[in-house]
């Protein structure tokens, strides 16, 4: 009996090493994958601020009367248009209207056609007034960092390895 406990627990600690942990998760809805709301130049002149979704889904989806909005201050909201569609693992790019948000202490909200809430960012921070932005540090997933904004672009993806790690015990 207690070599089989002893055995079970070697099997769960063996499985709990050799097993991957991430600590952050990719999302199953579409998301705020980018913001940018200081990039360069006066934001009061040029319409420049911009927010990026990522669809990691497995379909397209229709964001025709979506939101993202300005939570602080400003509470500056652009509705998509009808007809948006953003095609599964695509990116769109939004900008709305000169000083459509707050440089410190801005939350982004996304909310869907019936007014609920599918994603928000972090509480952000520019100050800088350069081309780094606020992004998830892979697309889709839940963690953030300040870079090099990539507009359109991929953040980068996390490659999982989905080879077995089946343990064998003797």
């Amino acid at each position: 009996m207690k070599y089989t406990l002893l055995l079970l627990l070697s099997l769960v600690l063996i499985v709990g090493i050799s097993t991957p942990a991430y600590a952050q998760t990719i999302t199953d809805h579409i998301v705020i994958n980018e913001v940018d709301t200081n990039p360069p130049g006066d934001d009061s002149k040029f319409i420049s601020e911009w927010v990026e979704l990522y669809n990691p889904t497995d379909g397209d989806v229709d964001l025709s009367g979506w939101s993202i909005a300005s939570t602080t201050v400003l509470k500056k909201t652009l509705t998509l248009p009808e007809g948006t569609i953003i095609s599964s693992g695509d990116l769109l790019t939004f900008v709305n209207q000169k000083v459509w948000f707050t440089d410190t202490a801005e939350l982004i909200e996304l909310r869907n056609s019936d007014g609920l809430l599918v994603d928000k960012t972090r509480e952000v921070f520019d100050l800088e007034n350069d081309f780094k932005s606020w992004q998830r540090t892979y697309d889709g997933f839940s963690s953030w960092k300040f870079t090099s904004a990539t507009a359109g672009s991929s953040n980068g993806k996390l490659i999982e390895d989905k080879t077995s790690s089946d343990v064998v015990v003797l």
